[in-house]
């Protein structure tokens, strides 16, 4: 994931936070708001809850790779973050793709209008 898609500074990751919607697995949140750019960003957290600092990067590779996949079906325009929770850390990659599909799935992306 190219670092034009990371969500990296606190301010913006406080604007998703404030302004944007959540929608939750037992596995993560996914939180989204409109970024008003021509491509989408996606940020990542995990707290101490999920373990020793090993444990938290270990998440949030598996968390970059299941997000790297599902990139190209998300809309452009929007500030994604995703929250790990605590069963996570036992969750396979593939339970972790699965979970992040199913809350995307349940964003009210906005319907793309064709011109005509």
């Amino acid at each position: 994931m190219t670092q034009r898609l990371r969500l990296k500074d606190a301010g913006a990751f406080q604007r998703v936070y404030r302004e944007g919607g959540a929608w939750a697995t037992p596995l993560l949140v996914v939180r989204a708001s409109p970024n008003g750019l021509p491509h989408g960003r996606i940020g990542f957290t995990t707290s101490k809850r999920i373990g020793g600092a090993v444990r938290r990067n270990r998440v949030k590779r598996r968390l970059r790779e299941a997000a790297r996949v599902a990139l190209p079906q998300l809309p452009p325009g929007w500030d994604i973050v995703l929250v790990a929770r605590e069963p996570i850390h036992d969750a396979t990659l593939a339970q972790i793709g699965e979970a992040l599909r199913r809350a995307l799935a349940r964003v009210p992306w906005p319907v793309a209008r064709e011109s005509g």
